[in-house]
């Protein structure tokens, strides 16, 4: 797969209450994809000061959603090869 197009592969964390993304990573870096109902953790963030062990925010995924885009082999045929993939995980703050 060409360079540009692994760039533009990704996966994004989409905060619903905050209604702003707040994670984005390479799809090639990711091993597993979760589903909705578990729980992701992301390093606490705090201004200037390094992340601490122990110290994470946790996020239940609400929805995935898959978009995958390029061209169609003939009028109507399958995509045969995708340009752009992005999965966009819904997640609210855990409980």
């Amino acid at each position: 797969m060409p360079e540009l197009q692994q760039e533009q592969n990704y996966l994004e964390l989409f905060d619903i209450s905050k209604k702003t993304a707040i994670a984005k990573a390479s799809l090639a870096s990711i091993t597993h994809l979760p589903r909705t109902g578990e729980r992701i953790f992301l390093p606490l963030r705090r201004t200037g000061a390094p992340h601490q062990p122990g110290e994470w925010e946790a996020y239940t995924v609400v929805r995935v959603e898959y978009f995958v885009g390029g061209e169609p082999a003939g009028s109507e045929g399958p995509l045969e090869s995708p340009g752009l993939v992005r999965v966009t995980l819904y997640v609210e703050p855990s409980k």
